[in-house]
């Protein structure tokens, strides 16, 4: 029980993702000294040497605990037991005689543990300083006992430096990046979901037994980010059989347990948000409380976890093979929402399967296997409103729709310890996803039928289907490679690496079957072909589509990096990451193809050479690689195309036109063909990239307290954006030797801020030229940076003193002119690498000052108390100062391009609005409570019960404010159009209650 409480906030090197450890520890003598590594749970048994340095170290071995025995002379003197972590480099304090001695008699204390001269088998936790890098781990047993949600992003907002994007992505920002910055991995598989760069392709929190979180600075080993990390490590099995239930359910909608959420209102009364009427039943899900539908953003059919398992672990083969095996199942959940003139009925139903085999070869070699499958069903019958928001007015019938999704893992890791200087691992994983979203109006291949109002020119559906395009399911995969070798040269540990990751998609939208028709009545009109309108102004436009396409992105690198311990209380780490980032459009083509090097800098000291204390630097570059949501917006065959007729009838049923006669030839919108390379991206373009710089303390305390303080500072250097400014790319090649050129090229991806290489036809004789235009012309160069400081103090639970409790308060600032790779402070959450921000300069104007993630004070407190009874009490705070906001309008020159994108610019009522100068939010602070009891039935029976509540004051307090000032025109008459719901606001989500039943047999 003492490593629940140990394992939560244990900071440790970070050696590139791994899903085993290793520990290492130093005696006073290396002469006469045996060390013996041994795991009862799994009949792992070793014995090593120290050098003559009395250093030792071992590595590749499975999560648990271990026992570290160290003899003299043939005779043990002494154990400890150590538990090894994921990705982790545990130390061991020094054992021996001479050791024990020295111990004493410097009354030297360790984690509340005093050493001396008697044989020891207790628990310890020093500070590891073999390396620079400090991350968090979380046992997910402690994450258990907590009233929060058990998501990797939960897990991350348990520190007060991680920032929770709730007005945008509904995901977590570190290091002040935008959350399509991070990345994930699920046993060294990076499974982010790098369609779009948001979340990931996750596994049920049910089958992980620790997740690591890395806010910043993380070694060569892992794959690039300007944002944070989190990896997951699947459970595995032992030599002991385990079986056990659990179940999440949520009662249903109530006043006390789970009340509606506030409705918000616009400045003339009407509904900015109509939430008061949404329902949901009881329901078993493993969603975290609080759950209201998927956030903005998040992984497209990311299935939903199930909300009730079995699980079995145990040997297959004792000492050789084990496993871990799960069954997961959520009956039909139901919830009932609104909207303005509809009625929702949704029911979900999940249910997956997972097993993880684990096979110690050798004490030398271990190879884990796990594969995952999910299915995911969710089906909504729609009714109308005969009354607007009247939920007592549902009417007729209107259709239903559905979303199938599957999602499949496959994850291979293979470890060998080849001898005690060299080691080898290699990964191998594959992911992939489908979805298909069929509705009541989908697959008919029926006509969608349209007529517009020639008095308001506005359009209205009179066809008896609703779906202007055919069905197509989304597919997505994702595999990957990784191997390198690890290779201790005396006080040198080298390790040289390589990966490859490849992900494909395939997202095909084209026009219905029936096709797609609008009726006009527009007398002596001229059509878009050229011919005039018939006499009678009547005549139909048929319009075709055929959009996105399979497009396939690859990333791949190699690293080398070294650990020198340069003397005995200093360690430093050179490292050097080489990456290649390719983009391919939709004939297989690269559009994009970015090298970069990044190199690393870390330092550990020792301070007092006994791990009490110990001052950490890191300096580095990071890069990142680019969504193919990029491939599909930028890269794609796209083909469009409109006819015009005559028409004689009108179906009586399907209201499609009939008696058809052409009018002029095809108008063909765009021709179907992948645009070419040098109209995709401009010729010089480079990845994006970042410097981080992170300092800090850790210091033993009296006692199992402990202390850290951080300081930390990033400055985003280069990023990648569309622009659509054709006209001052044509004003420029004018300007520069080319009077007749006029640019069509749509939105090229390029380097805003830097000289940039357009290649073009600009004489139009078929001869491609190059011109190199300042990125002055384009807006101003980005700027993004980011200061904390972050200081954290966390009491370890102990036989003593039973409660666990960890304080974490950061101040931090982010400001500049560019969110990242998405745009957070216009809440449009558009593609990651395509925002509006260098559509046009004028969209820049005033646009530099407090970013939208920019909190100043924020402060965590979470612990558990453990009564000796078996009751326990966990609960969690998080308090922030408000985020900035800004006041969005219309440009006011209508000469400007920027005038086209309505209320976008930094101006509002025509007046400059610099970014972030439209107040703040107020303080926001939510207080999670939760209530547990362990029962030992006996020996080999365990039940827990727990009451986990979220904002257990049901304070719903502002999160979110319109920041639309007008409505997206230019004033008449001098007065502007002002938009009604500017201001208006989005509430906290209220209480939310959680009962979780566990029970394990053993």
């Amino acid at each position: 029980m003492l490593a629940l409480g140990l394992a939560l906030a244990l900071g440790g090197v970070v050696q590139a993702q791994s899903i085993t450890g290793g520990l290492y520890g130093k005696e006073p003598t290396g002469k006469g000294v045996t060390v013996e590594v041994s795991n009862p749970a799994t009949g792992y048994r070793k014995q090593i040497q120290p050098d003559d340095d009395g250093r030792y170290s071992l590595g590749g071995l499975n999560p648990g605990k271990y026992v570290v025995t160290v003899s003299e002379g043939g005779q043990a003197v002494g154990t400890r037991t150590v538990t090894v972590n994921p990705n982790v480099q545990s130390p061991v304090p020094a054992i021996s005689a001479a050791a024990t001695a020295a111990a004493s008699a410097n009354a030297t204390n360790l984690s509340g543990v005093t050493v001396s001269a008697t044989s020891h088998d207790t628990e310890v936790l020093p500070i590891d300083v073999s390396t620079p890098e400090v991350s968090n781990i979380y046992s997910m047993n402690t994450v258990n006992q907590l009233p929060t949600g058990r998501s990797l992003e939960s897990i991350a907002r348990l520190k007060s430096n991680v920032r929770y994007d709730d007005q945008t992505t509904g995901l977590v920002q570190m290091g002040g990046a935008s959350p399509a910055e991070n990345r994930y991995y699920f046993n060294e598989f990076d499974t982010t979901y790098d369609y779009n760069g948001l979340g990931a392709t996750s596994l049920p929190s049910e089958a992980l037994s620790s997740v690591q979180v890395l806010s910043s600075n993380g070694s060569v080993g892992w794959t690039n980010a300007t944002g944070g990390i989190m990896s997951a490590t699947i459970r595995q099995g032992s030599n002991d059989f385990q079986a056990g239930y659990s179940l999440y359910f949520t009662p249903p909608t109530s006043r006390l347990l789970n009340p509606r959420r506030h409705d918000s209102f616009a400045s003339d009364g009407s509904y900015y948000e109509f939430d008061s009427a949404n329902t949901h039943g009881a329901n078993v899900t493993g969603l975290p409380p609080g759950y209201q539908g998927p956030a903005p953003g998040t992984p497209s059919g990311q299935a939903a976890t199930s909300g009730q398992y079995l699980w079995a672990s145990g040997a297959i083969v004792k000492d050789k093979l084990f496993f871990f095996a799960m069954l997961g199942n959520s009956p039909n959940n139901q919830f009932t929402t609104y909207s303005q003139n509809f009625q929702s009925l949704t029911t979900d139903r999940d249910k997956n399967a997972l097993l993880n085999l684990t096979w110690n070869i050798t004490n030398n070699q271990s190879l884990n296997i796990a594969g995952y499958k999910d299915w995911n069903n969710s089906f909504s019958n729609q009714y109308k409103l005969d009354t607007d928001y009247d939920p007592s007015s549902v009417g007729d019938y209107f259709g239903w729709n559905q979303t199938k999704v599957k999602n499949q893992f496959l994850i291979g890791n293979y470890h060998w310890q080849i001898n005690e200087d060299m080691s080898l691992r290699l990964m191998g994983g594959y992911l992939s996803q489908s979805s298909l979203s069929p509705t009541s109006d989908s697959g008919t291949g029926l006509p969608y039928v349209t007529e517009v109002d020639p008095v308001t020119n506005i359009s209205r559906n009179i066809g008896v289907t609703s779906t202007p395009n055919q069905l197509f399911p989304f597919q997505y995969y994702r595999r990957g490679f990784k191997g390198d070798f690890s290779w201790n040269l005396g006080d040198h540990k080298i390790t040289i690496g390589a990966e490859h990751y490849k992900h494909y998609i395939n997202n095909t939208i084209t026009t219905t079957d029936g096709g797609e028709w609008t009726y006009y009545d527009r007398p002596g009109s001229i059509l878009p072909n050229g011919s005039p309108a018939p006499a009678n102004g009547s005549y139909v436009d048929q319009f075709y589509e055929r959009t996105g396409g399979a497009f396939s992105t690859v990333n791949k690198a190699a690293y080398i990096d070294d650990y020198w311990q340069v003397a005995e209380r200093w360690v430093i780490y050179l490292g050097a990451r080489f990456d290649t980032f390719i983009n391919k459009n939709v004939d297989g083509q690269n559009f994009l193809r970015m090298p970069i090097t990044s190199p690393r800098l870390g330092l550990a000291w020792d301070v007092h050479g006994d791990s009490s204390t110990k001052l950490g630097v890191n300096l580095g570059k990071y890069a990142l690689a680019i969504p193919s949501s990029v491939n599909n917006g930028a890269a794609g065959a796209v083909y469009e195309w409109h006819r015009y007729y005559t028409y004689t009838g009108m179906d009586p049923v399907t209201m499609a036109p009939t008696g058809l006669t052409q009018i002029g030839p095809q108008s063909t919108l765009i021709n179907g063909q992948a645009p070419t390379y040098y109209n995709v991206a401009t010729s010089n373009i480079k990845a994006p990239y970042q410097y981080e710089l992170q300092v800090y303390l850790q210091q033993q305390l009296a006692g199992a307290w402990s202390g850290e303080a951080e300081v930390g500072f990033s400055s985003l250097k280069r990023i990648i954006d569309d622009t659509c400014y054709d006209q001052g790319i044509t004003d420029y090649a004018n300007a520069h030797g080319f009077p007749n050129y006029v640019d069509v090229s749509g939105c090229p991806i390029f380097n805003p801020g830097i000289a940039q290489v357009f290649t073009r036809d600009y004489n139009g004789d078929g001869k491609l030229e190059q011109l190199t235009i300042p990125g002055n012309v384009f807006g101003p160069a980005p700027k993004r940076k980011y200061g904390h400081l972050t200081l954290e103090l966390t009491h370890q639970r102990t036989s003593d003193e039973p409660y666990f409790l960890d304080v974490s308060y950061t101040w931090a600032h982010l400001y500049g002119n560019d969110d990242g790779l998405l745009n957070l402070g216009t809440r449009t959450g558009t593609g990651p690498g395509e925002q509006i921000y260098w559509d046009f300069p004028g969209l820049m104007e005033y646009g530099s000052g407090d970013l939208a993630g920019d909190i100043r004070h924020s402060l965590n407190i979470n612990g558990v108390y453990y009564f000796r009874s078996g009751l326990r009490v966990g609960s969690t705070l998080d308090m922030h100062t408000g985020e900035p906001l800004s006041c969005l309008g219309t440009y006011p020159d209508i000469n400007n391009p920027a005038e086209l994108y309505g209320a976008a610019s930094h101006y509002c009522n025509g007046v400059p609005a610099p970014l972030g100068s439209a107040g703040r939010l107020p303080l926001f602070w939510q207080w999670n409570l939760g209530v547990g009891y362990d029962w030992a039935i006996n020996a080999d029976n365990h039940l827990s019960l727990d009451l986990q509540v979220q904002n257990i004051t049901n304070r719903q307090g502002k999160i979110d404010a319109n920041q639309i000032y007008d409505t997206g025109s230019l004033p008449t008459n001098g007065v502007w159009a002002l938009n009604p719901s500017y201001g208006a606001a989005t509430w906290q989500v209220p209480r939310t209650t959680q009962l979780v039943l566990r029970y394990t047999f053993q």
